[in-house]
C-alpha cells in the first residue's frame, strides 16, 4: 500500500449508499459521495478506512474515510 508523505488530515468523512443498487455499485456510489465530502472541506485525497459494510438500519453500503490534502512536492 502506499501512503502519500506530508500529508496534513482535514477531517473525517462518511458516506452512504442507498438500498437496492448491486453490492459494488452501492460501493462505488458511497465512495463517489465520499470524494463530494472531502472535496467540500479542501481536500484533494482520501484515505478509506472502512467500506462496504451493511447499514443495518437503510440496507446499502457506508464508507468510512479520512480527507487529507497532499502539498505540491
Amino acid at each position: 500500500m502506499l501512503w502519500p508523505s506530508g500529508y496534513e488530515t482535514i477531517g473525517l468523512v462518511s458516506a452512504t449508499s442507498g438500498a437496492g443498487m448491486t453490492q459494488q455499485g452501492s460501493v462505488d456510489y458511497a465512495t463517489a459521495e465520499l470524494k463530494k465530502q472531502a472535496a467540500k472541506l479542501g481536500a484533494n485525497g482520501v484515505l478509506l478506512r472502512s467500506f462496504g459494510e451493511k447499514n443495518e438500519n437503510r440496507g446499502g453500503q457506508t464508507v468510512q474515510g479520512k480527507a487529507i490534502f497532499v502539498p505540491a512536492q
